[in-house]
């Protein structure tokens, strides 16, 4: 497709204006309208999902709405929120980003639109085979084989991930223009962070569509008798892993390059910030096999190297907490603290931009700590596929990204709409109860996974509860009322934001920094191919032997497969 300059399309007047022209509201809105209503079909599935595990809850409640079967839930609750909801949210939010950033249009306006067809068929081919095939297509989020979805399951995920590799291009040749004619300057950092999310995750999906293309979609029609389900699982967390940082990098552009000035502050150290995002672009993609620590075909040495990869995943999110905190201690400062710690406090929290990334920030720490418990091989053995884990993840995705992305949200519908936020009380109210309702949430589901209760279980009627996993699990679906609340005014906000508010938007700024303030950091670090040589190189290191152990061909592809809605193997 041809390119489309400067003088042909409309740009704003002041790339750092809120107001948006034609073009960007149609192609940004639809991205994330569409990414709010796949989350609303996930979201109202999570609370009902905690009252199901309830064995108070069910005793008084024994007919629970929403839905019948609860493995249906599971997956629909995981495909929508993990995959659909964040990959929509993240293009749209990144092609902002990267028009404003480099004050230059897409390199291919067309093929945007031609990604957003291709991902918004495919949310569409998923709805229908969960709400057509609910049992069939219960596979959960992870959809390990033997368990084989109907193909259609399997064509939804393809279309999502060709479209966002399109997309993913359209970035890279946007940049590269954008270098070529600004060869001694450095990207502004919102967009190198936005390149480091891309490459990621256009390196992590090569795992799931190995997979979905030679083994499950090939299973799913009959084409394969028998899997192999170690490697099945190894690809997918090839991706599953360095999926985590495409969804909390682009909370991070947030918090790096817009929130210090929202909150009233500056970033402390950008070139600090570079670093820490070239470390997590190496080491977050090399760790998948952390999440198979209790599988007995990897060796004791490659899990070993998986923990200690792992860990040093870890530094660049400490780098992370360090510049960021600075940041917000600024802004503290400049609005009136005095004291040691009185800058925490000092924030705008009346703000519901501002006061949705804090709470999310709160609930990273106790996730970042938990996570940390999870990369360690002896103490993964004890919390491995208990409520532990999905006390983790929502600590993480559930809260720190989501309220991230619900905060861009809250800036970037009323210039969507061109008219002001329904309610900023309702949308700090919103923020304060999802902030309460995950806080519980990752405590009682925490402390129930201690106590040995799994995860994704109908642990309502299970035999085995014990009184004190009865206790926490009947705690998680009071945090379940909260977070239940919590959607309700979110909902309420976005609906009255786009039928019933009549104010104008406001005519703020959009804090998107246009030429980089970093004169220190070498040019170099913008040398791709470096660090893309050093990232295959890792990867060679810690899944060469991973994959030389799990390709069993005598055994490991006499799996048969199973249709998850029985015990009995697929015809």
């Amino acid at each position: 497709m041809a390119s489309i300059s400067l003088t042909q399309i409309e740009m704003p007047a002041s790339p750092r204006t809120l107001k948006l022209v034609k073009r960007e509201r149609l192609l940004v809105g639809a991205h994330i309208l569409t990414a709010f209503f796949a989350l609303m079909i996930g979201i109202f599935m999570g609370p009902f999902q905690a009252f199901h595990r309830s064995p108070t809850f069910v005793q008084y409640f024994p007919t629970i709405p929403v839905f019948s079967y609860y493995y249906q839930a599971v997956t629909a609750h995981g495909v929508m929120n993990a995959l659909f909801f964040t990959t929509f949210f993240i293009i749209g939010f990144m092609y902002f980003v990267t028009e404003r950033s480099l004050q230059r249009p897409l390199r291919f306006q067309q093929a945007a639109w031609v990604a957003y067809a291709l991902m918004f068929v495919g949310l569409a081919t998923m709805l229908a085979v969960l709400l057509l095939e609910p049992q069939r297509s219960a596979v959960l989020y992870t959809f390990y084989p033997p368990m084989i979805a109907p193909a259609p399951f399997y064509l939804g995920l393809v279309l999502l991930v060709l479209g966002s590799w399109i997309a993913s291009a359209i970035l890279f040749f946007t940049y590269r223009d954008w270098k070529r004619e600004h060869q001694n300057e450095r990207v502004p950092l919102a967009v190198f962070i936005m390149l480091v999310t891309f490459i990621m995750w256009d390196v992590a999906t090569i795992g799931v569509a190995i997979e979905i293309l030679f083994m499950l979609l090939p299973a799913s029609l009959g084409l394969l008798r028998t899997v192999d389900p170690q490697l099945g699982r190894t690809l997918f967390w090839f991706f599953g892993h360095p999926l985590v940082y495409f969804w909390l990098l682009p909370a991070y552009v947030s918090w790096y390059t817009m929130l210090p000035k929202q909150a009233g502050g500056r970033l402390f150290s950008e070139p600090l910030a570079r670093v820490a995002f070239i470390m997590f672009l190496l080491f977050s993609v090399p760790v998948g096999v952390h999440h198979q620590f209790s599988d007995p075909g990897i060796s004791a040495s490659s899990k070993g190297l998986q923990a200690f990869l792992t860990l040093v995943v870890s530094i660049p999110s400490f780098m992370t907490a360090f510049n960021v905190g600075a940041a917000l201690e600024s802004a503290g400062r400049n609005n009136g603290a005095k004291g040691l710690i009185d800058w925490v406090w000092k924030q705008r929290w009346s703000d519901p931009v501002v006061a949705a990334q804090l709470f999310g920030m709160l609930n990273f720490i106790a996730g970042g700590f938990s996570g940390i418990i999870n990369a360690s091989s002896q103490l993964n053995a004890t919390v491995h596929n208990t409520s532990w884990v999905p006390a983790h993840f929502h600590q993480t995705l559930g809260s720190a990204v989501t309220l991230t992305y619900i905060s861009v949200l809250y800036w970037m519908l009323p210039a969507i709409r061109g008219r002001a936020l329904f309610s900023k009380r309702m949308a700090v109210a919103q923020s304060v109860t999802w902030f309460i309702g995950m806080t519980l949430f990752g405590l009682a589901m925490g402390e129930a996974g201690l106590q040995g209760a799994p995860r994704r279980s109908i642990t309502s009627t299970a035999p085995y509860v014990t009184e004190s996993m009865r206790f926490w699990l009947d705690l998680t679906a009071v945090s379940g009322v909260i977070l239940l609340i919590s959607a309700i005014l979110l909902y309420v906000n976005i609906f009255g934001t786009l039928f019933l508010s009549k104010q104008p938007a406001p005519e703020g700024e959009v804090p998107i920094t246009t030429k980089s303030a970093d004169t220190t950091s070498p040019l170099w670090f913008e040398r791709w191919g470096i660090w893309l040589g050093v990232l295959a190189l890792l990867l060679l290191m810690a899944y060469g032997p991973v994959f030389a152990e799990t390709l069993d061909f005598q055994y490991g592809w006499n799996i048969q497969r199973y249709v998850p809605s029985s015990n009995a193997p697929m015809p």
